[in-house]
């Protein structure tokens, strides 16, 4: 073991101790540093820093050292009237002119740090006569976000509404499609007035999306049996480097937690990287994260105040700053298994360049809190453990969950990254992966998640849910060029009835079955309807029961994989969660007309139970 090291002190334990040479110490230090970085199949800086051997800042002094340059701490007075995201990218960047001479900051990491240290080690280069200063990555970073943070902001939230505006669920290409909707989910409530065309009216939403949405769930179920787990192949050396995104907001209360999650993460620490994604405005968050010890892997990114306030702008954001190759995001209440990263490498290794997400499993920890958060940790179970394998296997376009999402950086900049006006944008981006000829695969791990177990919390946060579904729908109904994509007919026919059927389930389903009762008891309270219509209620009933059946089986799989114990009242209480579901769709169809954009906040922290622990301790 090596201890920490400082600009003047180094005590290495082990039997390989430099002499006391202070130059001679140095090159045996690198030469061993070196070593120790290639058989990670990372770099000496990421190396020695995201390991804690050594401080950023001393390190980046003795870089200045060797070469003979001034090092800095403080902030760079940056020039202005430059692009924010190609200095970040460039790692060097010019200063303001104080004379006549110009200046440049550097703060080379990776290849760059390593060929500037050959470099200056055999004396080929020569960086005193060229004013150069050098300062940390950190401190680069931070002084270009202080000078074009907003800049860069601006661009990544308004990239994808300038260069493909036709996958954008951008308001001002909404408003005519809210208008569409809102009118005939109102013709379909005021057609009960007129019988027989209320009556063809229902028999159409059974025939598009009902029966193919029941289709694609009954294949699914069919490859829902679990997989055994594949071995792990890869070494560290041949891992990726990863960027985890953590977007906060108003998440005090559980920093701690969540610190102390990320840091149970088994991955190499020097391909390692965490970036928690905390609003301008958002003090008190800013203040505990302050108050916290950091390790070297993770650093704050404090998103300017811009509309619209989302989740996804502040992804947009924090892709801007990420290094990884990979990316994966976590939400505050997460607690990931530690080899996930792992895992969802290995994934993308197996599947090859058509795989463009990896999504993990969400499971529910809190279930036992209240009625509600049991009867949301059931939909989960059916949704994550049965439903989604069962897609991927199949090969069918996947709406992804609100985190665990693994992306290459590649793919995920290719696609636009998040839709930064979509309030659902996790589903909105599986769908879009799923347009453009990617396919989504769900691995064996384990996410945990708290969920509301308030019934006033899951209103707000389902209304959201399902006003970003309509929002996506109506951007899979756009077109496409034919240069953006060249999946088959097939494809797009089931990325629009995931689409759809999402909507019209929670929408209509509840209040056909109300209706369907209604038609029952018809002949006991007046006259009897027509054979016709009566043949369209009968074809109505089956698809209802099919779909009854599909949901149940879901239901059933994810349950046993989740350990769930199943009770009659259940069935009970999964009828009247439905019916709330309709009552948050129909408000979240209100809101998309009137706030399409609002972001109805889930608060966390307020658990009071946790499966995850109660089932370690058996």
């Amino acid at each position: 073991m090596t201890e920490r090291i400082d600009n003047t002190t180094w005590r290495p334990t082990g039997p390989h101790v430099p002499p006391e040479d202070a130059r001679e110490q140095r090159a045996t230090f690198i030469e061993w540093a070196l070593q120790c970085a290639e058989s990670g199949g990372t770099t000496i800086d990421q190396f020695l820093i995201r390991n804690e051997l050594i401080s950023a800042e001393d390190l980046y002094r003795t870089l200045a050292n060797i070469l003979s340059v001034p090092f800095t701490a403080k902030i760079l007075p940056i020039a202005h009237n430059l692009d924010g995201d190609l200095l970040i990218k460039a790692e060097t960047c010019p200063l303001l002119n104080n004379g006549d001479r110009l200046s440049f900051a550097i703060a080379p990491t990776g290849q760059k740090f390593v060929a500037l240290l050959f470099a200056a080690c055999h004396g080929s280069i020569h960086l005193n006569e060229g004013n150069v200063v050098i300062t940390t990555p950190q401190n680069f970073i931070e002084s270009v976000r202080m000078t074009y943070g907003r800049v860069i902001a601006q661009n990544a939230v308004e990239k994808m509404q300038i260069r493909a505006p036709h996958l954008s669920a951008h308001q001002n290409g909404m408003m005519k499609s809210a208008t569409i909707l809102l009118s005939l989910s109102s013709l379909f409530i005021f057609s009960f007035l007129v019988p027989t065309f209320w009556h063809s009216l229902i028999f159409l939403f059974t025939l598009f999306p009902g029966i193919p949405s029941i289709l694609l769930k009954a294949e699914a179920l069919k490859h829902s049996s679990p997989i055994p787990p594949s071995q792990l192949t890869l070494i560290d050396q041949d891992l990726p480097s990863y960027t985890i995104l953590v977007p906060l907001y108003r998440e005090r209360k559980i920093i701690s937690k969540l610190i102390s999650r990320l840091k149970r993460i088994d991955y190499p620490k020097a391909k390692l990287e965490i970036k928690i994604l905390v609003e301008l405005d958002d003090v008190e968050t800013r203040l505990a994260l302050l108050i916290e010890e950091l390790p070297a892997i993770f650093e704050i990114v404090v998103c300017p105040m811009m509309n619209p306030r989302t989740k996804p702008r502040a992804l947009n954001i924090g892709l801007a700053y990420a290094r990884g190759d990979y990316i994966v995001v976590y939400d505050a209440e997460d607690e990931p298994d530690p080899d996930q990263l792992r895992k969802a490498v290995h994934c993308f290794h197996q599947g090859g360049k058509r795989i463009g997400c990896v999504q993990g499993r969400l499971a529910i920890d809190n279930s036992a809190d209240s009625w509600i958060s049991r009867m949301f940790a059931l939909e989960y179970a059916g949704l994550f453990d049965a439903l989604l394998p069962g897609m991927a296997y199949a090969k069918q376009p996947i709406p992804l969950g609100g985190t665990s999402n693994h992306f290459r950086r590649t793919t995920l900049e290719a696609c636009f990254a998040w839709d930064p006006w979509n309030v659902t944008e996790d589903a909105d981006l599986g769908l879009r992966l799923a347009r453009l000829g990617y396919e989504t695969a769900v691995i064996d791990s384990t996410t945990w998640e708290e969920a509301p177990n308030t019934l006033p919390a899951w209103i707000n946060q389902r209304t959201r849910w399902l006003k970003g579904w309509i929002q996506t729908a109506i951007v899979v109904a756009r077109p496409l060029d034919k240069n953006w994509t060249s999946i088959s007919r097939v494809r797009q026919f089931q990325i629009t009835v995931i689409s759809l059927a999402s909507i019209t389930s929670a929408l209509f389903n509840p209040l056909i079955v109300l209706f369907l009762g209604w038609i029952i008891a018809l002949p006991c309270i007046s006259e009897p309807i027509s054979r016709y219509e009566l043949a369209q209620w009968c074809l109505i009933a089956l698809v209802f029961i099919g779909h009854l059946n599909v949901s149940y089986m879901a239901l059933k799989i994810g349950m046993q994989h989740r350990g769930f114990k199943f009770y009659w009242l259940d069935v009970l209480g999964i009828s009247i969660y439905s019916l709330l579901k309709c009552f948050a769709a129909w408000r979240a169809l209100w809101e998309f007309v009137v706030a399409p954009s609002l972001w109805r906040k889930t608060e966390h922290g307020h658990s009071r139970t946790s499966r995850r622990l109660a089932t370690k301790a058996y």
